[in-house]
């Protein structure tokens, strides 16, 4: 989507991810759909399991035990649903890593929180955040809870002396200005003045933060209003936001992000948003920063906003995971087929030796099952006709 190539870049899976292949590419999958693609992905499959229901052979039965056995059958469908969501938003899996060739590459997350946000997941501490980073291959990610610096705070005291030695956790904030949400990296909470009650105060912030040598950066967050001027000046934009309903914009208006981009030249950035609810990245921001790994977190964070202020549009590249979805209605109707075929070009060649692992074990289960059950009705069976015979005989 940045329109730059991902030179140097490589997806990494660990041994847990290649031998879960199926769990992790399908649960990856649905987690990077946009909002208009979870619509689809529950129509389709109670379009699905309707078809599945009225199709299937069963035998005459009294019409209030058809009720009965249907909304059984529909509740067991429902559950299975919330289970898909549940298992992906909760259970821990293994997490596809980006890896950069170049020493001099730093691959940062502009945008996440921790369980210090209101709606982040409430285990989901800066040092679990940290962890999730560091397994997504982010050498550098900005907490930027709502309205509060105390997971930035938290995070900072376990911080690596040198940035090459581990993800360093750096400070910001997400705020509102005139409706939007923005994020702004490289302040704390002695700027507590700027941000009151969630809001920015433009002033304040102007005055006492803006005018500084390497002043913050800010950030226009999605979902917002792209047309909707703010009171700030804002130095970079999302092309890439974890959260569905931000998927769902950058999917429609990707090309007026781009441009607007362009015009302002400022940075296309890429963002998790993780609250706590993600395994999986849909997109990484890359900077080159010579030597970067042997500079202190605190000088570390200098040098990147030095980097966005001074080298504008040519400041980020975005690396993709995630393609594109659909926006017109056709295209989001066929959102399960397209996401299949898509997930099967992309897969690697272990990915797809641990799928047909999986379908061919699946399949000697079934019939496995299915020889048991055919013994045992043989067996009752059997029983019936050896306590019918005397009377038989007699």
């Amino acid at each position: 989507m940045s329109g730059k190539v991902a030179t140097g870049a490589s997806l990494k899976l660990p041994l847990a991810y290649k031998l879960l292949a199926p769990l992790c590419d399908t649960l990856d999958t649905i987690s990077l759909f946009s909002q208009r693609q979870h619509a689809a992905f529950l129509i389709s499959w109670v379009v699905a399991f309707s078809l599945w229901r009225v199709l299937r052979k069963t035998s005459p039965r009294p019409v209030k035990a058809r009720i009965r056995n249907e909304l059984a059958a529909a509740a067991k469908g429902l559950v299975a649903l919330l289970a898909i969501y549940v298992v992906g938003a909760m259970v821990p899996r293994p997490t596809a890593r980006l890896a950069m060739s170049s020493p001099d590459d730093v691959v940062v997350d502009f945008h996440s929180h921790t369980r210090y946000s209101w709606d982040g997941r409430s285990a989901f501490s800066p040092e679990e955040s940290r962890r999730w980073h560091h397994a997504s291959g982010f050498d550098v990610a900005y907490i930027t809870d709502h309205s509060t610096f105390a997971g930035a705070e938290e995070a900072a005291v376990d911080n690596p002396a040198r940035a090459g030695d581990g993800t360093v956790m750096l400070s910001g904030i997400e705020v509102r200005d005139r409706g939007n949400h923005l994020v702004v990296l490289g302040t704390d909470g002695g700027d507590w003045r700027s941000y009151t009650a969630g809001d920015l105060q433009e002033h304040v912030f102007e005055r006492d933060v803006a005018a500084r040598s390497v002043r913050p950066v800010v950030l226009f967050t999605l979902p917002g209003n792209l047309k909707r001027e703010n009171e700030v000046a804002v130095d970079g934009i999302e092309l890439s936001d974890a959260a569905p309903r931000g998927l769902s914009q950058i999917d429609a208006e990707s090309g007026t992000i781009g441009q607007l981009a362009r015009d302002q030249n400022m940075p296309l950035v890429a963002s998790s948003n993780n609250h706590g609810w993600a395994s999986a990245s849909p997109a990484w921001s890359v900077m080159q920063i010579h030597n970067w790994r042997t500079m202190t977190p605190a000088q570390l964070d200098v040098a990147i906003r030095a980097e966005i202020l001074r080298g504008g549009l040519n400041a980020v590249r975005v690396v993709d995971r995630r393609t594109p979805g659909p926006v017109a209605f056709a295209g989001v109707a066929l959102t399960v087929p397209d996401a299949a075929w898509r997930m099967l070009k992309t897969m690697s060649w272990p990915e797809r030796a641990s799928w047909l692992g999986w379908i061919w074990m699946s399949y000697v289960l079934v019939l496995a099952i299915g020889r048991l059950k055919r013994a045992e009705l043989r067996g009752v069976e059997d029983v019936r006709d050896w306590k019918t015979a005397p009377a038989l005989i007699s």
